[in-house]
């Protein structure tokens, strides 16, 4: 039912797409994965920086660039320039393919 009421919630594309967020230089966004849940956030603009629960390594993004996250835990992102990114989320068993996203394909 949780994951209902996420894939419903006011805002959300009706392909689990949100974007482009915007973040000041400094500022975070975070969500908690549930186990079965996928996301892709493709930086538009600027430089963000990720980290994951369960995953040693921190990310840094530049335009274009994507992470993929398939484990449940909690996703931490940080601006180190203002930035834009777009999400991708869905539960698994939907047959949507992972893939990178395209930039452009996130603006307005």
């Amino acid at each position: 039912m949780r994951a209902l009421a996420e894939w419903l919630r006011p805002g959300a594309r009706g392909d689990g797409s949100e974007g482009p967020l915007c973040l000041e230089l400094g500022a975070t966004w975070s969500a908690h994965l549930h186990g079965g849940q996928h996301l892709a956030l493709t930086c538009a603009d600027g430089q963000l920086w990720l980290t994951r629960e369960g995953d040693a390594r921190d990310y840094v993004l530049g335009p274009g660039d994507t992470v993929q996250v398939d484990a449940p835990g909690h996703v931490v992102v940080q601006a180190l320039r203002a930035a834009r990114f777009c999400l991708a989320k869905w539960p698994s068993g939907t047959g949507r393919e992972t893939s990178h996203h395209d930039p452009e394909a996130c603006t307005p």
